[in-house]
């Protein structure tokens, strides 16, 4: 009897697997690929549009995942190098993610995305150079140090309205 029931149970099990492997994905690769290219076109034109002194960009990483028939959410990360001040750079690194919303079909037949959301979760910003911060001499006087008192100069606000 024991023999049995493992038979069944492994032969439904096969079965469901055999099911999921060879089952048609809702978003096929070719859209995932579209979506990824667009993306990334999409991406550097903004970035270049915004930061005209911007060199050396590159995406980083780029990737998409269904979340259901009609959405797909993106999580993206691109760097790239700035020129500042004199011969200072500095290189950014940002990360994000981008939820696409497919619209209905139309007579041409052709899936039409469209960016319902786009937000960046980490921005990273590493100087080439480091600077030296020094305190100013004006500032330096008038910070007291530690355990010493300090002389109040402010008039003391009334409480009493005239």
């Amino acid at each position: 009897m024991k023999k049995i029931i493992s038979l069944v149970i492994f032969t439904a099990a096969l079965a469901w697997t055999w099911n999921i492997v060879h089952s048609t994905q809702a978003i096929g690769f070719e859209t995932h690929s579209g979506i990824q290219e667009k993306l990334a076109a999409m991406i550097k034109k903004t970035v270049l549009s915004k930061k005209p002194n911007a060199k050396n960009f590159r995406i980083a990483r780029l990737w998409t995942e269904s979340i259901s028939e009609t959405k797909v959410r993106a999580i993206f990360a691109y760097e790239f190098t700035e020129l500042v001040e004199g011969n200072e750079s500095t290189s950014q690194t940002v990360e994000g993610e981008a939820v696409l919303f497919r619209e209905p079909k139309d007579e041409t037949n052709l899936d039409r995305w469209v960016l319902q959301s786009v937000k960046t979760t980490n921005d990273t910003v590493t100087f080439s150079e480091g600077m030296v911060v020094t305190p100013d001499a004006g500032a330096e006087a008038a910070t007291p140090a530690a355990g010493e008192p300090t002389q109040d100069t402010t008039a003391p606000a009334s409480s009493e309205h005239k």
